[in-house]
Formats: structure tokens, C-alpha cells, sequence
């Protein structure tokens, strides 16, 4: 579902559709980057309300759901329709964390919900806008992290999906390339984002110690 509110691509304008785009975050802030740049944006996100402060001229909001096949679906007929069947770049950003010691994961209810997102999403999204991307000679960028190069701590289950992203990137790096599609991963940091926030406040001790 889109909202229709916002003007149509133009022709021969570039696009580009960011997962996980909602305020606050890298997605947010790379879609308004993108948009400055001269790009008509997707902003994809679970509710489209999320991202009602974030839109300006030539952006978009469509709802998607990367754990669901059926969403993404209904997202590439949206995109598809409004660009003529091409996507010059796909940012896959949209993932979660969970920071517990490893031996208090909940594997097969957090933490295989984290894989779904953050690892079988991207597969979802790349594989559903395959073929747009071909027809633009276009670009997927994934979001991935330093922890897998520095692990962090209570944050093993975290480290395994950003792992996972990177070596998924790496091999579709050399499938898609002959095909004209080029496939980045980037690494990031420290990021004031929601995460980041969320992150910090799991890690910091219920009980401040005393001296």
C-alpha cells in the first residue's frame, strides 16, 4: 500500500527505496539524503505513519513488512508501477537488536525473528526486486555493522546476523556483478540512532555501583 499524496516519479529521474526508513535512524536519514541528491524515494516501512514527519517532495511511503513475502510482493507491484519497472538503488536497512548474554538468548523466539529480519529480509528484498534492479543497472546497498570484525558484547546473536549480512553481500557481489548490478555492504559504527539508544540503555547497570 502507498500513499498517494506525493508526486509521481518523473521521467528519467532515479529511484531509490529504503527498507526500515522510519525517524530517527539510518533509514531515515539516508532517505532525506538520497531525496536532496535528486532521487524520488521509497521510504518502506510497517506503518506509514512512522515516516509522516519525515516526507518532503519526491518521497514516498509504502508499507512493507520484510518478513513477509506477501509484503515485499505488494511493495515491487507498488514500485514497479510508479517507475516503469526499474529501481536504480535498494537500501536494505531494516533490522533489530537484542543485547542479553548469550546463555539468556531466547533463540527460537527473538533471536530467530532477528535472523529474519536482518538476514532473510535482505534475501527477500533482493530476490522480489531483482528484476528492477537488472533493468536499472542499479545498486543494493546493505546495511551492516562492525561487530562482526568487533564482536560486541551481549550482542552475540546480533553479531551473528551482521556476520551472516556480510558474507550473503559478498557472495551476491560476484553473482550480480555480471548482470550490471553492483552490491555494497556497508560497515558502520557507532550510530546515534534508535538502536543505538536501545543498546545503551540494555547495557547500562541496574544497580550503579557504589564506592
Amino acid at each position: 500500500m502507498v500513499d498517494r499524496h506525493v508526486e509521481s516519479p518523473t521521467c528519467g529521474r532515479k529511484t531509490a527505496l529504503v527498507t526500515g526508513s522510519g525517524i530517527g535512524g539510518i533509514g531515515g536519514s539516508l532517505a532525506t539524503e538520497l531525496n536532496n541528491a535528486g532521487y524520488f524515494v521509497f521510504c518502506a516501512v510497517r506503518r506509514t505513519s512512522a515516516v509522516d514527519n519525515l516526507l518532503q517532495p519526491g518521497m514516498v511511503a509504502v508499507e512493507l513488512d520484510v518478513q513477509s513475502t506477501e509484503s515485499v510482493m505488494a511493495a515491487v507491484k507498488t514500485v514497479s508501477e510508479m517507475t516503469n519497472g526499474r529501481l536504480d538503488v535498494l537500501v536494505n536497512n531494516a533490522g533489530f537488536a537484542t543485547h542479553r548474554p548469550a546463555l539468556d538468548l531466547d533463540v527460537d523466539g527473538v533471536v530467530a525473528s532477528m535472523f529474519d529480519v536482518n538476514v532473510l529480509g535482505v534475501m527477500r528484498m533482493v530476490k522480489a526486486f531483482s528484476d528492477l534492479l537488472i533493468s536499472a543497472k542499479g545498486c543494493i546497498v546493505n546495511i551492516g555493522s562492525v561487530a562482526p570484525i568487533v564482536p560486541l558484547v551481549y550482542s552475540s546473536a546480533y553479531n551473528a546476523t551482521k556476520a551472516a549480512l556480510h558474507a550473503y553481500g559478498e557472495s551476491l557481489h560476484m553473482e550480480l556483478k555480471p548482470l550490471g548490478v553492483d552490491v555494497l555492504t556497508i560497515i558502520t559504527g557507532g550510530v546515534k540512532s534508535n538502536i543505538g539508544k536501545k543498546m545503551q540503555m540494555s547495557l547500562e547497570p541496574r544497580h550503579p555501583p557504589r564506592c
